[in-house]
């Protein structure tokens, strides 16, 4: 499947290139909007959880919009990945008629122009860590940095093939999982750590008579918990050997690994009508 994508690498660039351009076209700050959003929204939230999440912000002394944009930034890249990526089969339906090539170039195509926002992004993050923590970086763990790139793009993609295909059938995902994501973001420990809320588990009545074992072992299933540890491990602290959950990220290859299979197995099934549908 890899070399029928490299055979049609020219168009791949083409269609990366014209989503970077259409997205920023008529916008006055461009490119600059990449580095613009997720600063603003770090300076929200820092301001409102700072008064409101005094619990988990005070810790930090200081550096909570450090803690909060090593998160934000990723959770972005993932966020905007999944949304223009599952639409962008039923986007792109009068090109797709017209000529034949592998139709996970579409899905791919978004996770690119997303990750040429990403990638120079990160360095707003390294900016940010040179001002706040700049005793704490360990340069050499920024080895790790391609890897997890890598991991939370493959993620990104997978959801991205497999619910774009079934966005084509019933448009009712788009809607779902937009409200979907709404919700993951606060139970991704992005505004508070986790520690924190392991700590504070054990004091509030969870919804449904869940006991603190399940909530744990339910908010571990979520993916995008170690990767999302593991930015802020590597930009506030500058260790990601100690302070990360090893049995996390394992975790995290695994789940990674079994859905790219079932989503690229389930997209080659469903694309059989994807032009008579759309």
């Amino acid at each position: 499947m890899f070399r029928e994508l490299i055979k049609y690498k020219e168009l791949i660039y083409f269609l990366v290139h014209k989503e970077i351009r259409i997205r920023y076209r008529n916008s006055f700050f461009g490119f600059f909007w990449t580095l613009l959003e997720p600063l603003g929204l770090m300076m929200i939230y820092a301001l409102v959880f700072s008064v409101i999440g005094r619990g988990w912000a005070e810790p930090f002394e200081g550096k909570y919009p450090l803690f909060i944009l090593a998160g934000m930034m990723p959770w972005m890249f993932f966020n905007n990945t999944l949304k223009r990526g599952m639409t962008s089969l039923s986007r792109n339906g009068s090109l797709l008629k017209k000529i034949y090539f592998p139709r996970q170039i579409f899905p791919l195509t978004d996770v690119l122009a997303n990750m040429v926002n990403f990638v120079p992004a990160l360095l707003l993050v390294i900016v940010a860590a040179l001002i706040f923590n700049p005793s704490e970086i360990q340069w050499l763990h920024f080895l790790y940095l391609p890897g997890l790139i890598l991991l939370q793009s493959i993620l990104a993609f997978s959801f991205a093939l497999l619910l774009g295909a079934i966005n084509v059938y019933y448009r009712d995902v788009e809607f779902i999982i937009n409200l979907v994501l709404r919700g993951w973001m606060y139970l991704t420990p992005i505004i508070y750590p986790v520690k924190y809320l392991m700590d504070k588990v054990d004091e509030v009545n969870l919804p449904f008579g869940m006991t603190t074992e399940v909530f744990v072992f339910l908010y571990n299933l979520n993916p995008m918990v170690p990767i999302i540890n593991l930015y802020q491990q590597l930009f506030f602290s500058g260790d990601v050997t100690g302070a990360v959950d090893r049995y996390g990220i394992i975790y995290c290859i695994l789940f990674v690994t079994v859905l790219f299979v079932v989503a690229w197995v389930s997209f080659k099934r469903l694309n059989r009508r994807v032009g008579e549908v759309i």
